[in-house]
Formats: structure tokens, sequence, C-alpha cells
């Protein structure tokens, strides 16, 4: 008789190949599982690490758009780097679900579920978050409002997710303000008594109590989580908000927090009483909130805040909205906007105007016979000292404002622009933002200090003159004073520039171009001097004003400030740097003697009355 054929299913040796793979698969894992079940079981008693430690563990959705990724970090239990370290999955998940593999679908993790710890000498702890449950049903931020917040927003949290993940990721330590060899020497204190004595894991418990004594974001990651829903258009129509976030990141608060700063006020240290939940956040209409209107003076004048300023501090605009906003500082703001285009504007003019006929190669008619005539006198020992414009008291005194300027400059304006990368590099270089700030004001006080010096140099030089001239014509006969004269040499300037005067006019030693920067540099020392006093002496201010001056004294400081800027940075560094006539930079203010192309054309005047003085007889090139 034949053999029995065997006929192989194609499909069961398919199934059977699939299944060898998996085993061997199984073993492999395995394998990989017992070379790394020390960590595992130190850090997961109920081996889920096992799957979840690999990075790669994902599933796209049923959409084909989402991906879930399953992976968990094991240094977080292992390493003890947060709140939940004590924790097995199952103090989160439903153990029916995740027990078996492949798991049960599984439902949202409810926050506030009772978790079973394990406590000292193997007794059962109970915890439970349901008491935030509690605060946050009496406050601004009930459930209704996350709801609504959570459908506006896009539902980023699935149904039957915890409202907490809202706000709330995964909890880490934070080990701000303390190194590793401080912490370790702590650690080793606790340790004395803690090991077999009185066994604890001291270094959760000193990182649990050191983290949760402290704030558990940074004051701009605060407002970056208030910014999902307080900068959300959506969100702000429906509660009728207006971007509290973007006005507080502008404000003085929040370009401290954009440099980094944590003694900064941040959202919760104005929005949350001191010994109150941070969950536990009222509407400003209630009477208990910190920020409603009877409350506001003393949140902040808090022990942490502004503790010496008077209660008026409380109405300084936090959260001021130009665009929106029809006070005073709004007008304040058109005003200085107005003033830098008709201040600002002539001069940028004139400087464009200047240039343009440099490149056409356009020059006063008279330029070559005054240009010979000014080497002829600085040739002389005589007339060379006279043609000297500068003396080296004067010189000392402008670069004294240089230093001030340019210290204020480099420490103010990083500070207004704190959102950009360049201005947290220059903090960063100057030791952070303490140390720019007190540079900031040992600059504003040096030169409000100069100032003072100033005038008392010119007083000097006004007690001199009277004796001869009177008090009135002293006054108005000093070298900056700006008379008639220099009105009636601007206009032909001008003429002149736009090619409706065939010369340009005849200046004197100082010119009214320099004298109007010189009555600028007066008026912005006063006003930036006085609004920096302002705000530095904060506290005092708000003894006697309303705390509203500071809001007006920080915009008034901003656009003048930005004025100076522009005329000094723009106008003033083109004549004495970028100008051909005196590039790369004018010997004036190094040595008191002015170039002789500069004298040729712009003090004129001063060259004929030296020459008048020697006796001379005008030489070519010059003209009425």
């Amino acid at each position: 008789m034949l053999p029995t054929r065997q006929f192989i299913d194609p499909e069961h040796a398919a199934t059977s190949d699939r299944r060898r793979r998996f085993v061997l698969r199984l073993v492999a894992c395995a394998i990989t599982v017992a070379l790394l079940a020390s960590t595992v079981r130190a850090a997961d008693p109920e081996g889920c690490l096992t799957c979840h430690q690999y990075r790669g563990l994902t599933r796209i959705g049923d959409d084909s758009k989402s991906v879930a990724i399953f992976y968990v970090n094991p240094n977080y239990w292992d390493k003890a780097l947060g709140p939940h370290a004590h924790l097995k999955c199952t103090d989160c998940h439903q153990r029916g679900e995740v027990e078996v593999f492949p798991h049960n679908p599984t439902t949202a993790v409810d926050c506030s579920r009772v978790c079973h710890l394990d406590g000292p000498g193997g007794v059962e702890l109970r915890f439970s978050h349901d008491r935030i449950d509690h605060f946050l049903s009496q406050s601004i931020h009930g459930k209704d409002a996350l709801t609504e917040a959570n459908h506006l927003l896009g539902d980023p949290l699935r149904a039957g997710q915890s409202q907490c993940l809202l706000c709330h990721d995964e909890p880490v330590f934070r080990r701000a303000g303390e190194n590793r060899l401080q912490a370790q020497a702590s650690l080793g204190r606790c340790d004395s008594c803690h090991d077999e004595q009185l066994p604890k894991d001291t270094r959760y418990a000193y990182w649990h109590v050191h983290a949760r004594s402290e704030p558990a974001r940074t004051n701009l990651d605060m407002a970056r989580l208030c910014a999902t829903c307080h900068s959300n258009a959506a969100v702000r129509a429906k509660f009728d908000l207006h971007d509290t976030t973007a006005s507080y990141l502008v404000s003085f608060h929040g370009k401290a927090a954009l440099l980094g700063s944590q003694e900064t006020a941040s959202c919760l240290d104005c929005h949350v009483a001191q010994t109150q939940n941070v969950h536990l956040m009222l509407s400003h209409k209630s009477a208990g909130a910190p920020t409603n209107e009877l409350q506001l003076g003393d949140t902040c004048r808090s022990p942490a805040c502004h503790r010496a300023a008077g209660e008026k501090i409380s109405t300084a605009a936090i959260h001021l909205d130009l665009a929106t906003s029809r006070g005073a500082e709004f007008f304040i703001a058109c005003l200085f906007v107005v003033m830098i285009v008709f201040t600002f504007g002539p001069s940028l003019l004139i400087t464009a105007l200047k240039m343009l006929h440099e490149v056409i190669g356009r020059h006063d008619p008279a330029a070559h016979g005054n240009l010979l005539r000014a080497q002829k006198l600085l040739a002389l020992p005589g007339p060379r000292h006279q043609l000297q414009r500068f003396t080296m008291h004067q010189r000392f005194q402008h670069w004294y404002l240089v230093l001030c300027f340019v210290t204020l400059v480099v420490t103010g304006f990083p500070i207004k622009f704190a959102g950009s990368d360049w201005a947290a590099w220059v903090i960063g270089e100057l030791g952070g933002l303490p140390m720019a700030r007190l540079m900031h004001r040992v600059a504003g006080a040096m030169l409000i200090a100069g100032l003072f010096y100033h005038l008392g140099y010119v007083l000097l030089t006004v007690r001199r003159d009277r004796k001869t001239k009177g008090i009135v014509k002293a006054v108005l006969g000093l070298p900056m004073m700006i008379n008639p004269l220099d009105l009636k040499q601007m206009g032909q300037l001008l003429a002149y520039l736009i090619g409706l005067r065939r010369g340009h006019p005849e200046m004197g030693r100082f010119n009214p171009e320099e004298k109007f920067e010189y009555i600028g540099v007066f008026w912005g020392t006063i006003v930036l001097g006085t609004t920096g006093v302002l705000m530095w002496f904060n506290g005092e201010t708000t003894r006697y004003l309303s705390g509203r001056i500071l809001t007006i004294a920080v915009l008034i400081h901003t656009f003048e400030a930005f004025l100076a800027l522009l005329h000094v940075g723009v106008v003033h560094m083109a004549g004495v740097v970028l100008d051909p006539g005196v590039f790369p930079a004018s010997k004036a203010m190094f040595s008191g003697q002015t170039p002789a192309g500069e004298l040729a054309e712009a003090h004129s005047a001063m060259l004929a009355q030296v020459e008048q003085q020697q006796g001379g007889d005008g030489g070519e090139g010059h003209h009425g």
C-alpha cells in the first residue's frame, strides 16, 4: 500500500511561522528585560516599563492622523524626578484594564481618584486631589468655564479626560536656586538620621519639599500657560476678556519675566492671595479677590513686592492696552509721536539732504576759498588757538555725557525690547537683570549729577558776564543760547539744501544744529531724570501721588529715550562720524580743534571773525 500523502495548508504554515517569530521576539525582549532588570524593578514594581521604556512605542490613531505615544521615561521613577515618582501605574490607571496584555481599552485618568500609597512600615496611605476640585468649583476657573474653554481651544482634551490636563503636564521637581553640591550636603545631613534607624527616601523627600516651597513654574512659563486661554481670540470673545498676557508682557513686570527674573510679579502673585490655594482664583469683582479694588493696594504692598509703597500704587496700570485706551496714557503716546515727527523729522531731512549733496558733489561756491582761509589760520599759533571751539573742561563734560548715555542705552533698551534674543544676550553679558538695573540707575544718577554740574558751570559764566552786560544780556549771550539769527540761518540752510539758495549760510562758533542738540540734551536729561527717579523710588512716589503717575512716567521715559537715541544715533553720529569732512571721527572732541573742512563749511563766520581780528583782508571766497 502506498503511504498516504500529507497535504500542508499554506495559511496554517504562515500562521505557524508568525507564531515562531513572535516567540523569538518575546525571548529577545525577555533577555533585554533581564539585562535591565535591576533598573526596572527599582523603578517599576508592576513591570509596566518592560515595554513602556522604549521611545518608539507609538500607535497611529484610527483616523490615520493622530499618533499616540506610550513612552514613559524610567528616570522619572528611578531618579525621583517628580512628585509622582512614588506612584505605581495602577494608582492612576484602572488595574483591570492594564494588567493584561494586550491592554483592554483604557478609560481616561481621573486625577481626583483616591491613590493607595505605601507609607512607612508598609502602612497604606490614601491620597486624593479631590480638594483641588473643591477649590476650582469656587473659583473663576470652574468646571463649566474649563469645559467651554476646552471646546473653544479645539478640544485638546478628549471626552472624559481630567480637566487638570488643560493646565498641567507631568510635574517635575524644580531645582532652581541650589546646585548639586549644596543638595548633596543637605541630603548628607538628612541621612545622618534617616538611614537604618529611621528609614526614608531622603532624596525624594528633600526635593519634594524643596520644589513645593517654590512656584511649580517660572514666571515666564506661567505667562505662557495663562496665554493658552487669555491670548486666544475665541476664548476672549466668549468671556469678554482682553489679551491680558500680551499687556502683562509689555509691562514692567512682564519685561523682567521675559529676561528670566524670578523676583518680579507673576500672574499668580497678583491674582491669588498669599494664604490661598492657587486653584482658588477669584474674579476681580469678588470682594475677597486680591485684585479687587479694595484689596489691590495690599496685594501690591505685600512683603515680597512693594512693601514700602503707598496704597495708591495699586492704580498703576499693569494690563495697559494703549491701542484701546483713550486715557491720559494714550494722548501722551500720541503727543510723543508728534514730537518725534516734528523734531527728529526735520533733523533727519537735513542730514539726508547733506549726504545727498556729498553724493552728487554739490558744494558751496565759497567752500574752496573758506578752506584755504581755514588752513592758513590754523597754521598760525594765535589764530589756531582762537579757532579752538572746545576747551579741555568742555571736552571732559562731553565724554562724561557720552559715558552716561552709552551706559543708559546699553542697559535700558534691552529691557525695553525684552522679548528679543539680542536683549537677553546683552542682559546675560552684563551679569543678569539685577546688575543691568543697578548699572542703569548709577548711570542715570551720574547723568543728573552732570546736569547740575553743567548748570553750575553755566551760572559761573553768567555771573562773570553780568557785570558788563547785565543779567538778561548775559543769559541771552551764552554761546549755546538760540537766538532769532539761528532760526533765520536754519531757514537759509534748508533753502540751500533743496536748491533754492546758491550759497551755504555763514555760521559762527556754534551753528544752529549744534545749539538745538544742546537744548535737546537739557530737555532730555530733565525728562529722563525726573521720570527715572519717580520709577526708581516708586514706594516714596506712591505715598504722595497716584500710582498712575508711574504708568505715565514709564511711557514718557520710554518715548523720550527713543527720541534721544534717534537724534544721537542717527543725526549726531552722521555729523561727527560719517561726514566725509571728519570721517572716521571729528577731532574736535579729542583735541578741541575742528578740522579745516568742517570750519570752512559750517563755521565760515567764525573764520571771518578771527581773520578780521588778525587784520586780514578777508581772502577770496568770503561772501556776505
